[in-house]
């Protein structure tokens, strides 16, 4: 499937070689637009936890650069995790996503710098850890009446 801006690449083109009026033009570029902002996350690299200083990572974690590991193994999380639209991230990656998101409320959009990836993955791989955690330890939870 074309993205909104390859879609409005070709239209343009279109237009250009007269395969499309101006009002025709107008009312497709309207069509095809993207609800949502886009961000480059192709010019920062992909998260690598050996790359961050430590307190770096605890800054943005809350916890020891060795300690995310540790934390990883202890919840018994996988190796890598698969989202539903196929984006695969490892397990440390992952974790450090969640972590983040529960030290300091941000926007997927100010994580981009961080981790190297769009929004929409971003949120995918956020939401598969969380379910992954769940799924593996809600039956620990207490109840309280």
């Amino acid at each position: 499937m074309a993205s909104f801006k390859e879609v409005r690449d070709l239209l343009l083109l279109e237009h250009s070689n007269g395969l499309i009026s101006d009002d025709g033009l107008l009312f497709f570029m309207g069509e095809y637009q993207s609800k949502n902002p886009e961000f480059t996350y192709d010019i920062y690299e992909r998260f690598n936890l050996d790359d961050m200083e430590e307190p770096e990572c605890k800054a943005y974690f809350r916890f020891e650069k060795n300690d995310i590991p540790v934390l990883a193994e202890t919840l018994g999380l996988p190796d890598f995790f698969k989202c539903t639209q196929r984006t695969v991230a490892g397990k440390i990656e992952g974790l450090c996503l969640v972590l983040r998101r529960m030290a300091y409320p941000c926007r997927l959009g100010d994580l981009i710098p961080v981790f190297g990836r769009p929004v929409p993955e971003l949120s995918m791989i956020a939401n598969c850890v969380l379910e992954e955690i769940y799924d593996l330890h809600a039956h620990q939870r207490t109840h309280h009446s």
